[in-house]
């Protein structure tokens, strides 16, 4: 079988290989989908991510998340602890570049704290995660850039999420070497599905 990092390095290669252009009106459609979904309609809160390289562009989505009254909370990673936490963000013109220059929110309101509180009266279908990626197969397995981050957070928390990968149709694999400690997303959403 195929290395994950062999399959990471061609799916990263094979993304960044596409044309800006191309990548920004076909993160438009992908987005448009997310907005128009039963999902995102219900969620009260999402966990969404700041754009990063040749990923799918969220700004429409972070400034439609606000728009509608729903709470945006965005990733902040920790590196040294090998965890990520999601903080609430009002207004996306204070977030500050931090992990590999990834715009991240301050450390104020996580999202966690409502999670661990058995009385918050949040379902899963009240907070929606839409994540970002490399690559994905048929099985709904889906693969980042190897530092296990999502993978822990939804071991931890998702049975309180509903997950969302978000791609590009392009970034499909025909097989991912899965492990037990990798977590599918619950749905992928391309420009093509």
């Amino acid at each position: 079988m195929i290395s994950k990092e062999k399959v990471r390095r061609r799916a990263l290669a094979a993304r960044n290989s596409l044309d800006q252009a191309w990548r920004g009106e076909n993160s438009r459609i992908i987005i448009k989908k997310v907005l128009g979904s039963e999902i995102y309609q219900k969620a009260k809160i999402v966990l969404s991510y700041s754009a990063f390289r040749s990923e799918v562009e969220t700004e429409e989505l972070n400034r439609d998340i606000l728009r509608c009254g729903k709470k945006l909370y965005l990733p902040k990673t920790y590196p040294e602890e090998k965890k990520m936490c999601f903080y609430q963000v009002e207004d996306l013109t204070k977030l500050k570049r931090g992990y590999q220059g990834i715009f991240e929110p301050e450390e104020k309101n996580p999202v966690e704290f409502l999670m661990e509180d058995g009385d918050s009266g949040l379902t899963k279908q009240d907070i929606l995660m839409v994540m970002p990626g490399l690559t994905f197969d048929e099985n709904r397995n889906r693969m980042g850039y190897g530092g296990g981050y999502y993978d822990r957070y939804l071991q931890l928390y998702g049975d309180k999420v509903t997950s969302m990968f978000i791609a590009f149709y392009e970034q499909k694999a025909i097989v991912i070497p899965a492990e037990k400690c990798d977590v599918k997303p619950d749905y992928i959403v391309t420009q093509k599905d």
